[in-house]
C-alpha cells in the first residue's frame, strides 16, 4: 500500500483501530459527502432532462449520485411523505365513523312521535312530507317483523332499513300495500325506482343468506361455496378431469376467503383492500421500471449499437427520480398552503402546481430530446408512442396488483 489510498483496491489507509472521534468525522464525511451529492445531481437532473444519463454513459460518474442509490432514496422519501400526509382510507373517501343504526324499538319510538306530531296539527305544512315518512316507517316495521320476528334485537342502518321498504313492497306485504297506497303518485315512482335499483343489485337485501342463486361480491355461487371445504368437497365429488387445476383451486381458496370477510365485515374489508393498493402502487412502479426501459430500447432499436439496454435502463431511473422529486414538490406546496389558509398563497401555491404538472408532462420528451439527440418531430412522435405503451403497461400491472390485493386480505 502506497500514500493514503491502496493501488489494488482503493481501500483507505486507516488504523485498524479507530477512536470514537474517527467514527464520528467519517460519518459526518459521508453525510456531506451524499448530500453534496445529491444536491449537485437534483440541480442537473431538473434543470437539463437526459443531461446525467448522458453523462452516465460517457463514464462521467464521481460527481453525481449513483442512480441505483438515487431511486432508492427518492422513492423511499416521495412516499413516506405521501402516506404520512394521506392516509389510504381518506384517498379513498373512507368513513372512521360507522353508519347510525337503530333497532326496533327506537323505530316504535320514532313512529310514536310521527303520530303525535301528525296529530297534533293536520293543517301544517308539511304534513305530506310527515305521512311520506310515517308510510315509509310503517312499511320498514313491518318487513322487520316478517323477516326477523316481533322481537328482534338487531339493529339497521340507513341502507338497511331502505332495502327493507323494497323489499316488503316487493313482496307485497298488506302493511305495505296499504301504506303506499296513500302515497301521492310522485312518491310512488320514487319507490318504484328504489325497488327497481335494488332488485338489481340483491334480490334478497335483508340477510346474509342469498336466495335464487344470487351472486355476491365475487361473482360465486354463496349456496355451492360458502367455504373452502364445500368448495374442496366439490372438487373431490368430480371425476379428475373435470377437477380445477392447482393454481385455480388456491384462487378460489383465496377469493372465497375474500368473500367470507367482505360478508363479514364489507367497510373494513374494502378499507383494508384500499390500504393494501396504496401500498402496492411502489411495487407497480419499481416493476414497470425495466418495462419503459424495455420501450425505449425498442423504440430506438435502430441505434442498439449506441444505445445497450442498460443505457435506457439508467434514462428511466434519472425520469423516475425526476418524477418523485417534482410530484412531491407539488404536494408540499399544496399541503403548505392549505396549511396557510391565506386567499393569495392559495393562487401562487395553484400556479406553481399547474407549473410543476405542466413540467412533469413535457419532461419526458426534453430528457429524450436531450439524451437521444434526434429531431423534435421524430423525438414528439416517439414520445406518444412511448406514453401510450407506458399506459397501458401500467394499467395492466396496477389492475394485476389490484386483484392480488382483493384476494390477499
Amino acid at each position: 500500500m502506497y500514500g493514503r489510498y491502496c493501488h489494488v483496491c482503493g481501500q483507505e489507509n486507516l488504523e485498524p483501530k479507530e477512536t470514537v472521534w474517527h467514527l464520528v468525522q467519517h460519518f459526518f464525511n459521508d453525510i456531506t459527502h451524499f448530500d453534496g451529492k445529491f444536491f449537485a445531481t437534483v440541480k442537473y437532473l431538473l434543470r437539463k432532462p437526459g443531461f446525467l444519463s448522458l453523462e452516465y454513459v460517457a463514464g462521467r460518474r464521481m460527481s453525481y449520485l449513483n442512480p441505483i442509490r438515487m431511486y432508492v432514496f427518492t422513492s423511499a422519501l416521495f412516499f413516506i411523505i405521501l402516506f404520512a400526509i394521506k392516509d389510504p382510507k381518506d384517498m379513498v373517501n373512507m368513513k372512521e365513523t360507522p353508519d347510525r343504526r337503530e333497532t326496533l324499538a327506537q323505530l316504535r319510538e320514532a313512529q310514536t312521535e310521527l303520530q303525535k306530531e301528525l296529530a297534533g296539527d293536520e293543517d301544517r305544512s308539511d304534513s305530506a312530507s310527515t305521512r311520506r315518512k310515517m308510510a315509509q316507517l310503517g312499511i320498514q316495521l313491518a318487513a322487520i317483523r316478517k323477516y326477523y320476528g316481533d322481537t328482534t334485537r338487531d339493529s339497521f342502518t340507513a341502507i338497511d332499513l331502505e332495502k327493507l321498504v323494497a323489499r316488503g313492497i316487493k313482496d307485497s306485504l298488506p302493511e305495505a300495500r296499504q301504506l303506499l297506497a296513500e302515497l301521492p303518485q310522485k312518491d310512488r315512482d320514487k319507490v318504484s325506482r328504489v325497488i327497481r335499483r335494488y332488485s338489481a343489485v340483491n334480490p334478497n337485501p335483508t340477510g346474509d343468506e342469498n336466495e335464487e342463486g344470487n351472486q355476491n361480491f365475487f361473482g360465486l355461487n354463496p349456496e355451492h361455496f360458502r367455504t373452502q371445504e364445500a368448495y374442496d368437497s366439490s372438487q373431490r365429488a368430480m371425476p379428475d378431469s373435470l377437477r380445477d387445476g392447482w393454481l385455480e383451486r388456491r384462487m378460489m381458496h383465496k377469493i372465497i376467503a375474500a368473500n367470507i370477510e367482505f360478508r363479514r365485515d364489507s367497510r373494513a374489508y374494502i378499507a383494508h383492500v384500499a390500504e393494501n393498493i396504496m401500498h402496492s402502487i411502489p411495487k407497480v412502479l419499481f416493476v414497470s421500471l425495466p418495462l419503459f426501459a424495455l420501450i425505449l430500447y425498442l423504440m430506438y432499436f435502430r441505434r442498439r449499437k449506441t444505445y445497450y439496454y442498460v443505457d435506457h435502463g439508467i434514462f428511466t431511473i434519472h425520469l423516475y427520480c425526476a418524477t418523485f422529486i417534482l410530484t412531491m414538490a407539488a404536494i408540499l406546496i399544496f399541503q403548505l398552503a392549505h396549511a396557510v389558509g391565506v386567499g393569495w398563497v392559495k393562487v401562487i401555491a395553484g400556479i406553481l402546481i399547474f407549473a410543476l404538472c405542466v413540467y412533469i408532462v413535457i419532461y419526458l420528451y426534453k430528457a429524450m430530446r436531450g439524451f437521444y439527440r434526434q429531431g423534435r418531430f421524430k423525438t414528439f412522435a416517439k414520445y406518444c408512442l412511448v406514453c401510450l405503451l407506458s399506459f397501458i403497461i401500467n394499467s395492466i400491472i396496477f389492475v394485476i396488483f389490484i386483484l392480488l390485493s382483493v384476494v390477499s386480505v
